[in-house]
């Protein structure tokens, strides 16, 4: 059987008005590769209280190599938490981390916490496959992030994905800017991160903006 391919595009923006991008993402270059791949998105938080050494951690954490996409996350959870521990100024840091692997037979394995968001675009279908861990009537505060607790329920699921289909990673500062209707018909279109993300920058957002667009062909 034929392996597939993937093209990805990556971008991430501090936007006009946070003072520092606390996001992280996983590849950080756009490329092309055959299956298997591996691409995540980490959304720092904290401000002063180093967010975005959280979500770097947690994206070099995407360099080792596990059987189980959890495996990812409890890395890196244990690794914010043990910085924490070493350095007091950082305490309170955290990340969202939101992760896929795509294997060589084109499922689709999620890792999620937090409220960065996974969407696939199939057959002129958006479906949203991760779950927002928000407080109810709190957009901006979270039930879960790595680096708050040593035990997090990691939100998992495995998508058999298709030639064509789109897969978007995101951090909240894009999607809450721009609606899924949006979304689907730029992704339809072929956009990139690049382009997408400029797009976004346009509306002034409020909070830092990343995206991964991976295209299975």
């Amino acid at each position: 059987m034929k392996n597939s391919k993937v093209i990805w595009t990556v971008k991430t923006e501090c936007g006009p008005i946070r003072k520092k991008n606390e996001d992280a993402v996983y590849p950080d270059k756009s490329g092309t590769s055959d299956l298997p791949i591996k691409a995540g998105i980490f959304d720092g938080m904290g401000g002063h209280k180093k967010g975005e050494v959280a979500s770097l951690i947690a994206s070099e954490v995407m360099n080792s190599r596990f059987e189980e996409i959890t495996e990812y996350v409890n890395l890196a959870n244990k690794n914010i938490l043990d910085y924490q521990n070493q350095h007091s100024e950082a305490m309170g840091m955290g990340t969202t981390m939101t992760i896929i692997e795509i294997d060589q037979e084109k499922v689709l394995h999620l890792a999620h916490v937090g409220d960065s968001r996974c969407y696939v675009l199939n057959n002129r279908n958006l479906i949203q496959l991760t779950k927002d861990e928000n407080v109810p009537g709190y957009q901006n505060v979270l039930l879960q992030a790595l680096g708050t607790k040593k035990k997090l329920s990691v939100q998992t699921m495995d998508l058999r994905l298709f030639k064509g289909d789109v897969i978007l990673l995101c951090t909240d500062g894009l999607y809450n800017e721009i609606g899924d209707e949006y979304l689907k018909k730029k992704l339809q279109e072929g956009i990139s991160a690049d382009t997408l993300v400029s797009e976004v920058l346009l509306q002034e957002p409020k909070d830092n903006i990343t995206a991964i667009i991976i295209n299975i062909i």
